[in-house]
């Protein structure tokens, strides 16, 4: 018999990885930033890259983070990958451990983040996370509430650094009232329905 926790179970996955899927096509077309143009009654159009020509990083390969990859793969994406450990995926770079990490990120040019549980401890999403990534890169932080630094986030889309995110999961399960993250632009959020099947 196998028991699955309630993350791993098939149905679960499948919603989660629509999830992961509509938010990285959003980030890779530039969804975000048209939104904002939308609001500001602009109009600019943005350089459209093939997926092709896109470097996808998936933080965690757990089992959604393997599935969120195989269906990246299937767009097209250049997708890679980083676990605790060591595993393998079809069509998928796979990096491991605190030595591989920094080689990940910079190949990262839109980092989806999906630790699961047995990882979201050791995965901090910092200034310091955030500074080996390509500049302009597009975040999806749809794991843990506690990885997230929101701060270093801010200062990070500020810099140019980080050019947008979509965001499902925050420090605290609802933002309080007059964040700075509701307002800013460059940041889709959403309540937390990763998982919402």
């Amino acid at each position: 018999m196998v028991l699955l926790s309630k993350s791993d179970r098939p149905d679960i996955v499948d919603g989660r990885v629509e999830y992961v899927t509509v938010s990285v096509l959003a980030l890779h077309r530039d969804l975000v930033p048209y939104i904002a143009m939308q609001r500001s009654q602009g109009w600019q159009q943005m350089r459209i890259l093939p997926a092709s020509s896109r470097h996808v990083g998936v933080l965690g390969l757990g089992a959604l983070g393997q599935a969120a990859c195989r269906k990246l793969a299937g767009f097209g994406f250049q997708v890679v990958g980083w676990s605790g450990s060591r595993c393998e995926i079809d069509g998928v770079a796979c990096s491991a451990g605190p030595d591989e990490m920094a080689e990940f990120l910079a190949r990262s040019e839109i980092l989806v983040c999906l630790p699961p549980p047995a990882e979201e401890a050791r995965i901090r999403l910092d200034a310091a996370l955030f500074a080996k990534l390509p500049r302009g890169a597009r975040l999806l932080s749809a794991g843990g509430r506690d990885h997230l630094d929101q701060d270093a986030l801010l200062a990070a889309l500020d810099d140019g650094q980080v050019s947008a995110a979509v965001l499902d999961v925050s420090s605290e399960e609802q933002l309080p009232k007059g964040h700075a993250l509701w307002s800013d632009p460059r940041v889709l959020i959403t309540s937390h329905i990763t998982g919402m099947i």
